[in-house]
């Protein structure tokens, strides 16, 4: 007795629809926040960014806006990768590393501006996290110290509306 080629495409399609409900459930914005978390324990200033940062997105940019410090901790893509981060969101936070700054320089322009021209889903996820960033930064809720003048400087390097 043979398989029918349809009830066997039929099966195989609903396994693979299984695997990619289990991939997004892996991948959670809950997991992303866990591992800020634990990359920033006692840093409660810096944490209270990442959650405003993460509250003023949508939804599916929140893993992204979660980590959006992670490289000021030292942590490869590959660690950030087993937090279950897809390809765009890592490459994202590659983008963000270092662009959320207190004191603007030449250098933080350039690389604002290499985000704001950033090609595909990742430099999307940059843009959105990275505006998110700056306004939080320039609503004062950083502590005291910062150049606010400078940083409205950044927001219109390429981030504005």
């Amino acid at each position: 007795m043979t398989i029918d080629p349809r009830l066997e495409r039929s099966i195989l399609a609903e396994f693979a629809l299984q695997d990619r409900r289990a991939r997004r459930h892996r991948r959670t914005p809950a997991s992303a926040r866990a591992l800020a978390e634990r990359l920033h324990h006692g840093r409660h200033d810096l944490l209270a960014h990442l959650q405003r940062v993460a509250a003023a997105v949508p939804w599916r940019f929140r893993p992204v806006a979660w980590l959006h410090h992670a490289h000021d901790e030292h942590i490869n893509s590959s660690a950030l990768g087993a937090a279950g981060l897809t390809r765009a969101e890592l490459q994202a936070i590659d983008l963000l590393a270092g662009a959320d700054p207190a004191t603007p320089r030449e250098t933080d322009l350039a690389r604002l501006r290499t985000i704001a021209a950033a090609p595909g889903r990742a430099g999307y996820f940059a843009r959105v996290v990275a505006r998110a960033a700056l306004a939080d930064r320039l609503a004062g809720m950083r502590p005291a110290g910062d150049g606010l003048a400078g940083l409205a400087m950044l927001a219109n390097a390429g981030l504005g509306s």
